[in-house]
């Protein structure tokens, strides 16, 4: 059925300039490709927030993939932009502004499943994990649970074939449900996080996220997933706070969402306020944040706000005085 991109929009506007991007993955040069990828990226699906035009350009997309018409330098990014709208798909699904286009959305996305399976069944060893990680996002739509099963037997073939590491296999097992008790114990320390991070309510996992948070995560994890873990299991802030200073004397500032910013939250669920002191770990907190160098560019509004929400001063100099 033909598109009527005029009636549709992206986050820049009316959709009129996407079905030239759409052209440019399979005809375009390599300007005129990149640019169509920028596209997918930065308009129709802005920062994970789907549009009327983000549904017909996924079945777009899905079309040039399954047709093998997509260049071959896009095919990656397009997996890479179907396991991002799946992800919009399960992040958004309480979010009453989106409740229009979700539905379509999501329909769109699950079209997409057989075609990426199929990638990953014939997908070169080497990026057989890539493929993987991005059909997984998919399969965590509700309409696509009954696909788990079957992917999950074909995820732990590809790990038993030694392509990537075990770590990161694991976690796209734990993702679609298979129970990883056993492998808390595994030799491997990212392969024992990552069956921590499927079983956290475990009260051994429980141990083993705590004791990481302190450390470097493994090959294989993110630190975010470990301070989302953390901030889960733990009792409270008080907990974890030695951990968390840590965390925040060495991230970078692109942390403020779901790493340093992230335990700043946890550890002032109400703001400062000169008539409520400081606690002792959250004076250790702010000592860790004074000492890391990238956090303090006043022109950085996200580190900023973290500051603000938690009623600190975005000011070095402020916050080692309040520090003590």
């Amino acid at each position: 059925m033909p598109v009527d991109w005029d009636r549709l929009g992206h986050a820049y506007g009316q959709a009129t300039d996407t079905p030239t991007h759409l052209d440019a993955l399979e005809f375009g040069d390599a300007e005129a490709r990149a640019a169509a990828l920028d596209h997918l990226d930065i308009a129709v699906l802005h920062q994970g927030f789907p549009e009327t035009a983000t549904a017909p350009a996924i079945r777009a997309v899905t079309a040039l993939l399954a047709e093998g018409r997509a260049h071959p330098d896009t095919v990656e990014p397009l997996l890479e932009f179907l396991g991002d709208a799946a992800l919009s798909v399960t992040h958004l699904a309480d979010d009453r502004y989106f409740a229009e286009i979700l539905p379509d959305l999501a329909d769109a996305v699950a079209q997409a499943y057989p075609v990426v399976l199929s990638l990953l069944v014939a997908s070169p060893p080497d990026r057989a994990l890539f493929c993987a990680e991005n059909l997984v996002a998919i399969a965590q739509m509700p309409s696509l649970a009954d696909r788990r099963e079957e992917l999950a037997v074909l995820i732990l073939e590809w790990s038993e074939r030694g392509a990537g590491l075990q770590a990161e296999w694991m976690g796209c097992l734990g993702q679609l449900g298979v129970d990883l008790r056993d492998r808390v114990t595994d030799p491997d320390p990212g392969v024992r996080l990552q069956a921590a991070l499927a079983h956290k309510d475990d009260p051994q996992s429980r141990e083993l996220i705590l004791e990481a948070l302190a450390e470097p995560p493994p090959p294989g994890l993110h630190q975010f997933e470990l301070v989302a873990a953390a901030i889960r299991v733990a009792a409270d802030f008080n907990e974890i706070a030695a951990a968390a200073c840590q965390v925040a004397s060495r991230d970078s500032w692109a942390g403020f969402d779901d790493g340093w910013g992230a335990l700043v939250r946890f550890a002032f669920p109400k703001p400062y306020g000169k008539r409520r002191p400081l606690t002792d770990p959250q004076h250790a907190l702010l000592r860790a944040l004074v000492a890391n160098d990238t956090l303090w560019d006043a022109t950085n509004g996200s580190c900023g706000l973290v500051f603000k929400q938690a009623g600190l001063p975005h000011s070095r100099s402020a916050c080692r005085r309040l520090a003590g």
